[in-house]
């Protein structure tokens, strides 16, 4: 059971604006039965929260208060995660040297390691997550030998920037297979390489990780500051610029907005894309920022502006916003257009297409499904076609539904 707080503060408010639970319900797109739940000390996701600010005029963390977890069975995942961590998060000791276990058997040779870097952000874009759960711990125990080794001059430069790059890699995949604060422990280590180099780009990288991790947590907030804060410490001149810089700054901005967004702050959210834009606009096309390994440019923004019209509850804005998408600037990341495909998912259940929505998500399936087996939005998604059809679901929605680990 919830912290009986939150509970008390739904009630409280809804008292307070004067409205009776029937109403809440209709003005949340919420079911009776949810409020109902929610008030008698019962559980919820936190886009359930996100609609019960939006319809009470508070921020979505205004329900979210501390409280003991409640206990669970340990996970395989626990388990299956254990030689990542070891290398990640290590144990220290009494002469507060790392245990970072075997490294190379042979010689160090960055240039080696910069090609095992390349080959596993090769394996990353193409979700590969069988394999890099693999090769992973043995890159990351690789890249502190490297740095261990050569401890002056260019190549220690070199190695702190390879291990910079290699643990902001295991970060985002950590996130990928939901790991969060491992991924927090990878990406908070990676900037601290990047910061002593002083190599921007792959610092805004790191942070823009972290905040993207953080967002999975809920921590809207915490989120929106980051990254306002660190987009102002690296503001760049927009006429000198490179592009990696503008990427860089680009991306912290989308992550501010991504957590206004969802903390129901909407027309913050909606300034940061703005100012994104900019640098989106300076760049003119897509462009493959290599420190975060991911494409920056006017299409990032524009993807934005349709999950921010989404979680503001106008579905309808959010499809139009979606047709403005441009289409001659390039590709952007396989994974940003397939979040931006479920939006339009959602956004077509909600306007009364669920054919089309579910015809969306197949399409992802069958295309991405590496991908989108790990995605928490993809299983609401499919839990709320379910609900359009909850008697007679067809053959493809139940085989969707079992893909997705979602119960009928």
């Amino acid at each position: 059971m919830q912290d009986a707080s939150i509970s008390d503060r739904v009630r409280e408010l809804r008292r307070r604006r004067g409205m009776t639970q029937e109403e809440l319900a209709e003005r949340a797109a919420l079911s009776l039965a949810v409020i109902k739940k929610l008030e008698q000390g019962g559980t919820c996701r936190m886009e359930t929260y996100h609609q019960l600010a939006r319809a009470l005029g508070v921020t979505t963390v205004w329900f979210v208060s501390a409280g003991p977890p409640e206990p669970t069975e340990a996970v395989v995942d626990e388990v299956v995660l254990a030689d990542m961590r070891s290398a990640i998060n290590p144990p220290i000791g009494l002469a507060g040297r790392p245990l970072y276990g075997t490294a190379d058997g042979d010689h160090p040779n960055l240039s080696r390691l910069r090609g095992a870097a390349s080959a596993i952000a090769a394996k990353y874009q193409a979700d590969a997550y069988d394999d890099l759960a693999r090769i992973m711990p043995a890159l990351v125990r690789s890249a502190h030998h490297h740095v261990e080794v050569h401890d002056t001059g260019d190549e220690r430069r070199d190695a702190l920037q390879l291990r910079a790059d290699i643990l902001g890699q295991a970060g985002r995949y950590l996130i990928q297979i939901r790991a969060h604060d491992l991924a927090l422990i990878a990406l908070q280590r990676s900037l601290r390489d990047a910061v002593e180099i002083g190599d921007t780009p792959l610092a805004a990288a790191a942070v823009s990780g972290q905040a993207w991790a953080m967002l999975r947590q809920g921590r809207f907030a915490e989120v929106e500051q980051l990254c306002v804060d660190t987009s102002g410490e690296i503001e760049p001149t927009m006429s000198k610029a490179s592009p990696d810089e503008l990427s860089g700054w680009g991306y912290l901005l989308l992550r501010a907005a991504a957590a206004a967004s969802r903390n129901n702050r909407p027309d913050e959210a909606r300034e940061y894309v703005r100012t994104a834009g900019a640098a989106g606009a300076r760049l003119g096309r897509q462009h493959q920022d290599l420190a975060g390994h991911k494409s920056f440019g006017p299409l990032n923004p524009a993807l934005m502006r349709t999950e921010i019209e989404l979680l503001d509850g106008r579905p309808d804005r959010a499809i139009e916003a979606a047709r403005e998408v441009p289409r001659d600037v390039g590709t952007g990341n396989k994974s940003g257009w397939d979040r931006h495909r479920l939006d339009i998912a959602r956004a077509k259940a909600q306007t009364g297409d669920p054919e089309k929505a579910a015809e969306i998500v197949q399409a992802i399936r069958a295309e991405h499904p590496e991908w989108l087996r790990y995605q928490q939005y993809g299983r609401d998604i499919t839990r709320e076609l379910l609900d359009t059809r909850p008697r007679m679901p067809s053959r493809a929605m139940l085989d969707l539904a079992d893909f997705m680990g979602v119960q009928p």
